[in-house]
């Protein structure tokens, strides 16, 4: 965050210098950076102005690109060659405009004319841009002959086509994705998964980045997973990032990863049919508690064991593993205003393993304060007596 302000504080202050040295250029420089950075990667506060490749070519350029949930991948065929477009002209726009705010606002010279003249470097960047997108435009002409014959898309659609006839392809494709209980991942702002009953589909940024995929061909592996404390979408206590492998066991398919929430990862499975592989035992966490269960085991296996001196009896919580937990008092704090928030000794019997008891923990927590339940206290859960991370025992074996 301080980072941020510090960064923020020297835009403005160059902003504001460029201003009085009368650099409007600079200053243009500086906005159409940010401008091309958020149109590229669509960063939600531009989704929201309108700023996205499919609003402007609908919008602005009047181009049909048809209806996504009536026609996926029609829809996508369009948008890719337009998006495409756009993206490559960005460079142009920025030569052009540098040059518009250098000449009429900055007054630097007396006509366009005499700028571009007098800058070899400006006018071969320029013809390498004009090229690079007259380039792009001839590829993507060649990819609408023919209602898109030779489209990255439809090559990959190609492969799983019987007899050549890859429409028919498209077409289920597009039957599966207009029903309602299919799956959307939104990996990033620019790239998603989408799951259907057969079909595992990723659409990235650009039309190669395009992979498809039938459910009975592939092996799908968890590879890795992502902590963050901080959560863009609010969650609480941060979140879990797990990376999926999609291995493709069909000849000539691209296997590809994708990265999704932990807590998608159920909805996500419930969907495919087959079995997310966990090779590696990574742990999934849909929720913070769940988060908070692994630190409290970590916590309580520092403290010093209890002997075990009678025979153990089944989780009541769980009834699936053996009670393996004591309380034993060991704080030593006391609380002088309030005594009946400071910890005292429990004579219960074992009766619940310590997974069980860092849920119990957890549910007794302020649920908006997640970063002080390791050090708060809880009620046993059998006698209610006052407890804390330090007076959880494992019993020894």
């Amino acid at each position: 965050f301080v980072s941020s302000c510090q960064i923020a504080r020297s835009t403005i202050q160059i902003i504001i210098v460029s201003i009085m040295m009368g650099e409007t250029s600079w200053m243009f420089c500086l906005f159409y950076i940010v401008f091309a950075t958020g149109f590229l990667f669509q960063f939600q506060d531009f989704q929201n102005l309108g700023l996205s490749p499919e609003n402007l070519l609908t919008n602005v350029f009047q181009l049909d690109l048809g209806s996504e949930q009536l026609q996926f991948l029609e829809f996508h065929l369009r948008k890719s060659c337009g998006a495409l477009l756009l993206q490559t002209f960005l460079p142009i726009g920025f030569l052009v405009g540098f040059s518009y705010f250098h000449v009429h606002v900055d007054q630097q010279y007396p006509s366009i004319y005499a700028f571009w003249e007098s800058n070899l470097p400006f006018q071969v960047s320029l013809a390498l841009f004009l090229g690079l997108w007259l380039l792009v435009w001839v590829v993507a002409q060649y990819w609408t002959l023919n209602h898109f014959e030779h489209h990255p898309y439809v090559t990959k659609l190609k492969l799983y086509a019987q007899n050549g006839d890859w429409k028919s392809v498209m077409s289920d494709i597009n039957t599966e994705f207009r029903r309602i209980d299919k799956f959307t991942i939104c990996t990033n702002p620019i790239e998603r998964v989408v799951v259907t009953d057969n079909w595992v589909i990723y659409l990235g940024a650009v039309p190669w980045k395009f992979h498809l995929a039938h459910q009975s061909d592939v092996t799908l592996s968890l590879i890795q997973s992502e902590h963050h404390n901080i959560s863009t979408e609010g969650q609480t206590g941060g979140t879990q990032f797990l990376r999926i492998q999609v291995q493709n066991g069909k000849p000539n398919c691209e296997s590809f990863s994708f990265r999704l929430n932990s807590v998608e990862y159920q909805n996500l499975q419930d969907k495919l049919t087959r079995q997310i592989q966990n090779i590696q035992n990574i742990q999934i966490f849909k929720t913070v508690s769940d988060r908070f269960v692994e630190v409290f085991k970590e916590a309580v296996a520092q403290n010093p064991k209890a002997p075990a001196e009678e025979e153990l009896e089944a989780c009541i919580g769980c009834m699936a593993t053996e009670a393996n937990v004591k309380l034993i008092r060991r704080c030593d704090t006391i609380d002088q205003e309030n005594e009946n928030t400071s910890c005292v000794n429990c004579y219960c019997r074992p009766m619940w393993c310590l997974n069980c008891l860092g849920k119990w923990f957890a549910s007794r927590q302020n649920q908006q304060q997640p970063e002080t339940w390791l050090g708060s206290k809880c009620p046993c859960p059998t006698c209610r007596s006052k407890f804390c991370v330090l007076d959880v025992a494992l019993i020894e074996s």
